[in-house]
């Protein structure tokens, strides 16, 4: 039991480390934070119930990275790969294979978003949760998942069409 406990808790500090890397924290910041994680998931291993340990770990993560950087501002540091990802948030907006520019200024436009709206884009087209796996991430139901996805993507849209217009 001990083991698979062990397993499955170095799996999800992989993926909140890789999360917390696109969100912008630093490679050395990203490290710590994740250390930090995994401590206070072990010191709370009682508390969690399996299938809730990634989402409490990514709250963990996020609420650590939060109190060391900015509160209110995500640094968001996609590579263009990256970027291609989250072509299918801006759905109905026809862009063709992003140049390094277009890469830049849809970041840009993502940076514009609020903090939640760019978690919810980030965890949806770069990581490919689930709507099941965000909303136990960010414990909230999985309609008001989609609800704000959808609010995110029309964000998104807007702010990257109103640079289209150069508005």
């Amino acid at each position: 039991m001990k083991n698979e406990w062990e397993q499955l808790l170095l799996v999800h500090a992989e993926i909140v480390f890789k999360y917390l890397l696109k969100i912008g924290a630093a490679k050395e910041d990203a490290e710590d934070i994740t250390q930090e994680t995994i401590i206070k998931t072990i010191e709370c291993l009682q508390q969690i119930e399996p299938r809730k340990m990634r989402g409490w770990m990514f709250k963990v993560a996020i609420h650590r990275y939060y109190s060391l950087y900015n509160k209110n501002k995500l640094i968001v540091r996609l590579q263009d790969e990256d970027l291609e990802k989250l072509k299918p948030a801006m759905e109905d907006v026809s862009v063709n294979l992003l140049s390094k520019e277009e890469g830049r200024e849809m970041a840009e436009a993502l940076q514009r978003l609020q903090p939640t709206f760019q978690q919810l884009l980030i965890l949806k087209y770069y990581m490919e949760f689930s709507y099941k796996e965000i909303s136990d991430i960010l414990d909230m139901k999985e309609t008001n998942v989609k609800t704000y996805l959808q609010r995110a993507r029309n964000s998104f849209k807007k702010i990257w069409e109103e640079k289209e217009h150069g508005q």
